[in-house]
Protein backbone atom coordinates (compact mmCIF):
# COMPACT_ATOMS: atom_id res chain seq x y z
CA UNK A 1 0.00 0.00 0.00
CA UNK A 2 1.42 3.39 -0.96
CA UNK A 3 1.81 6.24 1.51
CA UNK A 4 -1.15 8.55 2.01
CA UNK A 5 -0.79 11.65 4.23
CA UNK A 6 -3.34 12.18 6.97
CA UNK A 7 -5.50 15.25 6.53
CA UNK A 8 -5.01 16.52 10.10
CA UNK A 9 -1.22 16.07 10.28
CA UNK A 10 1.65 18.36 9.28
CA UNK A 11 4.50 17.06 7.13
CA UNK A 12 7.87 18.22 5.86
CA UNK A 13 9.56 16.87 2.72
CA UNK A 14 10.14 14.01 2.14
CA UNK A 15 6.63 13.33 3.45
CA UNK A 16 6.54 9.56 2.79
CA UNK A 17 8.81 8.86 5.76
CA UNK A 18 6.09 9.99 8.15
CA UNK A 19 5.68 12.73 10.72
CA UNK A 20 8.60 15.04 11.44
CA UNK A 21 9.79 14.83 15.06
CA UNK A 22 10.23 18.60 15.34
CA UNK A 23 6.52 19.12 14.75
CA UNK A 24 5.55 15.99 16.68
CA UNK A 25 7.99 15.18 19.55
CA UNK A 26 9.37 11.65 19.35
CA UNK A 27 8.92 11.40 23.13
CA UNK A 28 5.16 11.56 22.67
CA UNK A 29 4.99 14.56 25.00
CA UNK A 30 3.07 17.70 24.10
CA UNK A 31 6.15 19.90 24.54
CA UNK A 32 9.84 19.37 23.88
CA UNK A 33 12.27 20.40 26.61
CA UNK A 34 13.47 24.01 26.25
CA UNK A 35 16.91 24.84 24.88
CA UNK A 36 19.66 26.94 26.40
CA UNK A 37 20.41 30.06 24.36
CA UNK A 38 23.53 32.25 24.44
CA UNK A 39 23.20 35.52 22.51
CA UNK A 40 25.58 38.33 21.58
CA UNK A 41 23.85 41.17 19.72
CA UNK A 42 24.33 44.73 18.55
CA UNK A 43 21.72 47.29 17.54
CA UNK A 44 22.94 50.11 15.35
CA UNK A 45 21.67 52.97 13.22
CA UNK A 46 22.01 52.63 9.45
CA UNK A 47 20.80 54.36 6.30
CA UNK A 48 17.01 54.36 5.97
CA UNK A 49 17.02 54.06 2.18
CA UNK A 50 19.46 51.13 2.28
CA UNK A 51 17.21 49.26 4.72
CA UNK A 52 14.01 50.03 2.83
CA UNK A 53 15.53 48.67 -0.38
CA UNK A 54 15.65 45.26 1.34
CA UNK A 55 12.06 45.26 2.67
CA UNK A 56 9.02 43.58 1.09
CA UNK A 57 6.47 46.23 0.10
CA UNK A 58 3.96 44.97 2.69
CA UNK A 59 6.16 46.32 5.51
CA UNK A 60 7.08 49.90 6.39
CA UNK A 61 10.22 50.73 8.34
CA UNK A 62 9.63 52.24 11.77
CA UNK A 63 13.20 53.34 12.50
CA UNK A 64 16.51 52.92 10.64
CA UNK A 65 17.92 50.52 13.21
CA UNK A 66 19.44 47.10 12.51
CA UNK A 67 19.87 44.39 15.14
CA UNK A 68 22.35 41.59 14.51
CA UNK A 69 22.12 38.72 16.98
CA UNK A 70 24.52 35.78 17.04
CA UNK A 71 22.94 32.90 18.95
CA UNK A 72 24.18 29.56 20.19
CA UNK A 73 21.25 27.16 20.60
CA UNK A 74 22.36 24.31 22.88
CA UNK A 75 20.81 21.33 24.71
CA UNK A 76 17.81 21.48 22.40
CA UNK A 77 14.96 19.21 23.44
CA UNK A 78 13.67 18.82 19.90
CA UNK A 79 17.15 17.80 18.75
CA UNK A 80 17.85 15.32 21.57
CA UNK A 81 20.23 17.77 23.27
CA UNK A 82 22.17 18.73 20.14
CA UNK A 83 23.17 22.28 19.17
CA UNK A 84 23.53 24.72 16.29
CA UNK A 85 24.29 28.42 15.80
CA UNK A 86 22.37 31.16 14.03
CA UNK A 87 22.68 34.83 13.09
CA UNK A 88 19.53 36.94 12.93
CA UNK A 89 19.51 40.29 11.09
CA UNK A 90 16.29 42.18 11.75
CA UNK A 91 14.77 45.68 11.60
CA UNK A 92 11.69 47.22 13.28
CA UNK A 93 8.71 47.43 10.91
CA UNK A 94 4.99 48.01 10.82
CA UNK A 95 2.42 45.87 9.05
CA UNK A 96 -1.04 47.20 8.25
CA UNK A 97 -3.39 44.94 6.34
CA UNK A 98 -7.09 44.21 6.06
CA UNK A 99 -7.07 42.38 9.40
CA UNK A 100 -3.71 42.82 11.12
CA UNK A 101 -2.13 46.09 12.28
CA UNK A 102 1.06 45.60 14.28
CA UNK A 103 4.72 46.36 14.94
CA UNK A 104 7.31 43.59 14.73
CA UNK A 105 10.88 42.66 13.84
CA UNK A 106 11.30 41.81 10.17
CA UNK A 107 13.97 39.14 9.69
CA UNK A 108 15.95 40.26 6.65
CA UNK A 109 17.99 37.07 6.77
CA UNK A 110 18.70 34.36 9.30
CA UNK A 111 21.92 32.39 8.82
CA UNK A 112 22.24 28.95 10.41
CA UNK A 113 25.00 26.37 10.40
CA UNK A 114 22.83 23.26 10.21
CA UNK A 115 20.56 22.21 7.36
CA UNK A 116 17.54 20.84 9.23
CA UNK A 117 16.49 24.03 11.09
CA UNK A 118 17.02 25.96 7.86
CA UNK A 119 14.67 23.75 5.84
CA UNK A 120 12.13 23.45 8.64
CA UNK A 121 11.91 27.20 9.24
CA UNK A 122 11.75 28.06 5.53
CA UNK A 123 9.13 25.43 4.64
CA UNK A 124 6.80 26.07 7.58
CA UNK A 125 7.02 29.68 8.76
CA UNK A 126 8.63 31.23 5.69
CA UNK A 127 11.76 32.37 7.52
CA UNK A 128 14.48 33.86 5.32
CA UNK A 129 16.96 31.18 6.34
CA UNK A 130 20.22 30.32 4.56
CA UNK A 131 23.40 28.47 5.46
CA UNK A 132 26.74 29.90 6.54
CA UNK A 133 29.64 28.96 8.79
CA UNK A 134 29.13 30.35 12.32
CA UNK A 135 31.90 29.72 14.85
CA UNK A 136 31.01 29.74 18.53
CA UNK A 137 31.08 33.13 20.23
CA UNK A 138 34.53 33.93 21.63
CA UNK A 139 34.66 35.33 25.17
CA UNK A 140 37.67 36.83 26.90
CA UNK A 141 37.57 39.37 29.71
CA UNK A 142 34.79 41.85 29.03
CA UNK A 143 34.63 41.11 25.30
CA UNK A 144 32.56 38.83 23.08
CA UNK A 145 33.54 38.31 19.45
CA UNK A 146 31.39 36.71 16.75
CA UNK A 147 32.06 36.03 13.07
CA UNK A 148 30.29 34.66 10.01
CA UNK A 149 31.88 32.99 6.98
CA UNK A 150 30.60 31.82 3.62
CA UNK A 151 32.92 29.59 1.56
CA UNK A 152 35.67 30.61 4.03
CA UNK A 153 35.06 34.30 3.26
CA UNK A 154 34.45 36.32 6.43
CA UNK A 155 31.53 38.60 5.62
CA UNK A 156 30.71 39.72 9.17
CA UNK A 157 32.58 40.52 12.35
CA UNK A 158 31.02 41.76 15.55
CA UNK A 159 32.67 42.65 18.86
CA UNK A 160 30.96 43.46 22.15
CA UNK A 161 32.72 45.24 25.02
CA UNK A 162 30.69 44.92 28.20
CA UNK A 163 33.07 47.19 30.15
CA UNK A 164 31.63 50.16 28.24
CA UNK A 165 28.26 51.82 28.67
CA UNK A 166 25.64 51.53 25.88
CA UNK A 167 25.15 54.75 23.94
CA UNK A 168 21.33 54.65 23.68
CA UNK A 169 19.91 51.74 25.67
CA UNK A 170 16.50 53.40 26.17
CA UNK A 171 15.80 53.40 22.42
CA UNK A 172 16.72 49.72 22.08
CA UNK A 173 14.50 48.72 24.99
CA UNK A 174 11.61 50.74 23.54
CA UNK A 175 11.97 48.92 20.20
CA UNK A 176 12.00 45.54 21.95
CA UNK A 177 8.91 46.38 24.00
CA UNK A 178 7.00 47.60 20.94
CA UNK A 179 7.58 44.46 18.88
CA UNK A 180 4.78 41.89 18.81
CA UNK A 181 6.92 39.17 17.24
CA UNK A 182 9.08 38.18 14.28
CA UNK A 183 7.74 38.70 10.76
CA UNK A 184 8.89 37.22 7.47
CA UNK A 185 7.75 36.95 3.86
CA UNK A 186 7.11 33.38 2.77
CA UNK A 187 7.98 32.86 -0.91
CA UNK A 188 8.15 29.66 -2.95
CA UNK A 189 8.58 29.76 -6.76
CA UNK A 190 6.01 28.36 -9.15
CA UNK A 191 6.94 25.35 -11.33
CA UNK A 192 5.93 25.69 -14.98
CA UNK A 193 3.49 23.46 -16.82
CA UNK A 194 4.80 21.12 -19.51
CA UNK A 195 5.42 22.98 -22.75
CA UNK A 196 5.90 26.43 -21.21
CA UNK A 197 9.03 28.50 -21.78
CA UNK A 198 11.88 27.22 -19.52
CA UNK A 199 13.34 30.73 -19.52
CA UNK A 200 10.34 31.79 -17.44
CA UNK A 201 10.35 28.82 -15.07
CA UNK A 202 10.40 29.76 -11.35
CA UNK A 203 9.75 33.44 -12.20
CA UNK A 204 6.27 33.49 -10.63
CA UNK A 205 5.44 32.70 -7.01
CA UNK A 206 3.51 29.61 -6.01
CA UNK A 207 3.35 31.06 -2.49
CA UNK A 208 3.94 34.70 -1.53
CA UNK A 209 2.60 36.20 1.70
CA UNK A 210 3.78 37.68 5.02
CA UNK A 211 3.86 35.67 8.26
CA UNK A 212 4.40 36.34 11.95
CA UNK A 213 5.68 34.27 14.84
CA UNK A 214 4.16 36.21 17.75
CA UNK A 215 5.94 36.65 21.06
CA UNK A 216 5.55 33.47 23.04
CA UNK A 217 3.08 33.36 25.90
CA UNK A 218 3.54 30.49 28.32
CA UNK A 219 0.56 28.07 28.31
CA UNK A 220 -0.98 27.08 31.63
CA UNK A 221 0.04 23.45 31.08
CA UNK A 222 3.68 24.17 30.14
CA UNK A 223 5.64 21.68 32.31
CA UNK A 224 9.14 23.20 32.35
CA UNK A 225 10.65 25.91 34.51
CA UNK A 226 12.43 28.61 32.49
CA UNK A 227 15.36 30.47 34.00
CA UNK A 228 15.25 34.22 34.40
CA UNK A 229 17.31 35.73 31.54
CA UNK A 230 20.81 36.84 32.52
CA UNK A 231 21.34 40.16 30.69
CA UNK A 232 24.19 42.63 30.43
CA UNK A 233 24.61 45.66 28.18
CA UNK A 234 27.62 47.36 26.68
CA UNK A 235 29.02 48.90 23.53
CA UNK A 236 30.55 47.34 20.43
CA UNK A 237 31.40 47.33 16.75
CA UNK A 238 29.83 45.60 13.75
CA UNK A 239 30.84 45.32 10.10
CA UNK A 240 29.48 43.52 7.05
CA UNK A 241 32.28 43.11 4.48
CA UNK A 242 31.39 43.53 0.81
CA UNK A 243 32.19 40.32 -1.08
CA UNK A 244 33.17 39.67 -4.65
CA UNK A 245 31.12 37.04 -6.47
CA UNK A 246 34.11 34.66 -6.38
CA UNK A 247 34.35 35.01 -2.58
CA UNK A 248 30.66 34.34 -1.84
CA UNK A 249 29.20 32.83 -5.04
CA UNK A 250 26.00 31.18 -3.80
CA UNK A 251 24.86 34.04 -1.54
CA UNK A 252 26.64 36.95 -3.21
CA UNK A 253 23.38 38.90 -3.48
CA UNK A 254 22.82 38.60 0.28
CA UNK A 255 26.39 39.55 1.17
CA UNK A 256 26.20 42.52 -1.17
CA UNK A 257 22.90 43.69 0.34
CA UNK A 258 24.15 43.39 3.92
CA UNK A 259 27.28 45.40 3.06
CA UNK A 260 25.03 48.38 2.24
CA UNK A 261 23.80 48.47 5.85
CA UNK A 262 26.62 50.68 7.08
CA UNK A 263 26.91 51.38 10.80
CA UNK A 264 26.41 55.08 11.57
CA UNK A 265 26.40 54.58 15.34
CA UNK A 266 25.92 51.70 17.77
CA UNK A 267 22.97 52.13 20.10
CA UNK A 268 23.75 49.19 22.37
CA UNK A 269 25.38 45.81 22.63
CA UNK A 270 23.66 43.04 24.57
CA UNK A 271 24.73 39.71 25.99
CA UNK A 272 22.05 37.38 27.32
CA UNK A 273 21.68 33.76 28.41
CA UNK A 274 18.15 32.36 28.64
CA UNK A 275 15.92 29.33 28.06
CA UNK A 276 13.81 29.10 24.90
CA UNK A 277 10.78 26.78 24.62
CA UNK A 278 11.39 26.41 20.85
CA UNK A 279 7.68 26.37 20.06
CA UNK A 280 6.90 27.48 16.52
CA UNK A 281 3.38 26.27 15.75
CA UNK A 282 1.85 29.62 16.75
CA UNK A 283 3.07 31.19 13.47
CA UNK A 284 0.26 32.58 11.33
CA UNK A 285 -0.31 34.31 8.03
CA UNK A 286 -0.72 38.08 8.13
CA UNK A 287 -3.64 39.62 6.27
Amino acid sequence: MSFKPQDDKAYLMPITFGLNTIIYPASGKKYNEPGEIHVASITYESDREAIEALLPECYTLNDPYVTVAVCEFTNLGYMAGKAYNLINVNVPVHFKGERDDLDADYIMVMFENHGEPIMGGRDTMGYNKVYCEIPNIEHYGSKYVARANSWDFRFMKMELDMSKEPQDLATVQAIEAKSQGKVNFKYLPHVMEKGEDPALNYTKPAVAYPTILPKWEQPDDYPYELRKPEIEYGDGTIEFIKPTWEEMPTDYNIGLGLSTLKCKRVLSAKHVVYDDPCIYNTCYRLR
